[in-house]
């Protein structure tokens, strides 16, 4: 384009020397049109020089046998900024997420209100007997957990227990009842890690949860080698049956152990060994059965309140029905606009899975992720893109199958960003040197609180997208998808440095 204005303006200064009058009226046409075209030269000199800094930064070593694909959008112009394999699928991790989150903002929006409810179902006397069950209803309520009240974990049955209390209730002959069938009782996803179904992040979903469906083991150092380590146990229930062979070293070399649940059992194993210098450490080791882990420790709490039980805590099953007498105690209640929050600041999948699962259980009448499945195709539908062009098998990213491409993420997020709700999903979005998985990425004032996006991890794939916020005024959507790679490390600077890149290129 430079070489064409260059024998342009040569045409031009020949003909004002042989006829002047058509000079005048080239002269009034190039001054309308010579803005622009300094512009499309000045946006084209610009866009090579954004690719060759971002085709620099993917000639990086690290990323030589690495699998990867970018997109990034610019909302404000409604124009593709770049692209680099962006029609790909990767594997997306965490980046999932997006798309779980937004289909729940879009089909239930984040009012949408979860209830448990605690009910009484039968006769209460005069005297204070409750000739009959308590039935804890279960939503699907991922937050039934100390996370909303100050680390108490058990704030939420302590004020079911004094409520029942409250209603006079001081026995009950009946059984405790956990009502899960809001959710099939599938609780994990067959493609996920078989050898990390005891891992935190591999926490089942159930239609009756509680404290994430986990509990917590605190290792303390006994101060003496050879000796076992103590445990602090959060909720300190009967439901676990806890093997602890770990035992304290002098050598800080030997620090290393590991907790372990026997499949489809409440048996936890703990191995190995414990620096007796070391600071207390807390874990979290997943449970089997979380609704009969909620009503077990509710009836402990009950028990404890001095409330007699004489029945035992159980599953709702086919025999079970509504008394005439049934009263509502109490109820305790979440917003989808907290636990969106919470499953993208802290990309945490036991949220995920049931946010997925509450979308087949309210928009199509089943809450199974095969449910849940459904909508977001139904939802990425509505992006323009059909079911045979990306791959779905959970809510969370935990499963290497979800696949999908840059542009697919870049359009859920170009979508999003119009949407009604669509603050509700960028506030819930991990911030560059404030806080979730960017806490301690692009830190430098020049970066920080400019990039809010999910970040996303499981072997061999790292993924980042989201919004950068540009000094110029400008909002990008962006997303980078790294498959196949060794050094997790290298690949977070590459990102950071792409979003760094992007951020001086509007400066």
């Amino acid at each position: 384009m430079v070489s064409l204005l260059t024998r342009f303006m040569s045409f031009f200064r020949f003909t004002v020397r042989i006829y002047p009058y058509i000079g005048i009226f080239f002269l009034i046409i190039f001054k309308i049109f010579l803005p622009g075209i300094f512009f499309a030269i000045n946006l084209e000199a610009n866009t090579n020089n954004l690719n060759k800094q971002i085709q620099t930064l993917l000639k990086n070593l690290d990323l030589k046998q690495v699998s990867c694909g970018i997109s990034v959008v610019s909302l404000k112009k409604n124009v593709s900024v770049y692209n680099y394999r962006s029609n790909n699928l990767f594997s997306v991790a965490s980046n999932m997420k997006l798309l779980t989150t937004a289909a729940a903002l879009d089909y239930l929006g984040p009012n949408f209100t979860y209830e448990t409810s605690i009910e009484a179902n039968g006769v209460i006397t005069d005297s204070g007997k409750l000739k009959g069950d308590v039935v804890l209803k279960g939503s699907g309520d991922p937050n039934l957990s100390g996370r909303f009240y100050h680390g108490n974990i058990l704030a939420v049955p302590e004020s079911w227990a004094n409520a029942i209390r409250s209603r006079g209730i001081s026995r009950i002959t009946g059984d405790i009842i956990a009502d899960d069938t809001i959710f099939d009782r599938v609780y994990t996803r067959p493609s996920w890690s078989k050898n990390q179904l005891s891992a935190w992040y591999c926490a089942p979903s159930c239609g009756l949860s509680f404290n994430d469906n986990c509990v917590d083991i605190t290792l303390i150092s006994s101060k003496k080698p050879g000796n076992a380590v103590i445990l602090l146990i959060n909720p300190d229930t009967s439901y676990f049956t806890i093997v602890n062979n770990c035992i304290g070293t002098s050598d800080k070399k030997e620090h290393a152990y590991s907790m372990y649940r026997e499949p489809e059992t409440n048996r936890i194993f703990i191995t190995g060994k414990f620096w007796i210098n070391a600071s207390p450490k807390r874990e979290w080791v997943t449970v089997y059965n979380p609704a009969l882990y909620l009503a077990t420790v509710f009836k402990e709490v009950l028990e404890k309140y001095g409330i007699l039980v004489d029945g035992t805590a159980r599953l709702i099953d086919e025999t079970d029905v509504a008394d005439a007498h049934r009263e509502r105690i109490t109820q305790t209640t979440s917003t989808m606009g907290q636990t969106i929050s919470v499953t993208n600041k802290r990309s945490q999948n036991f949220y995920a899975e049931q946010i997925l699962k509450t979308l087949g259980a309210h928009v199509n009448g089943e809450g199974s992720t095969k449910s849940g499945i459904d909508i977001l195709h139904n939802f990425m539908n509505k992006l323009g893109f059909h079911s045979d062009e990306y791959h779905i098998e959970d809510g969370s990213g935990l499963s290497k199958g979800n696949r999908f491409s840059p542009h697919m993420i870049t359009s859920l997020l170009t979508y999003m960003y119009k949407h009604p709700h669509g603050k509700v999903l960028y506030d819930s979005l991990p911030v560059s040197g404030k806080d979730g998985g960017l806490k301690d990425r692009m830190v430098s004032p020049q970066y920080k609180n400019r990039v809010h996006a999910k970040t996303g991890y499981i072997a061999k794939v790292s993924t980042l997208s989201g919004y950068i916020n540009t000094p110029n005024g400008d909002v990008l959507a962006f997303s980078i998808l790294m498959n196949n790679f060794n050094n997790l490390r290298s690949i977070h600077k590459v990102q950071d440095d792409i979003c760094r890149t992007l951020i001086n290129y509007y400066n």
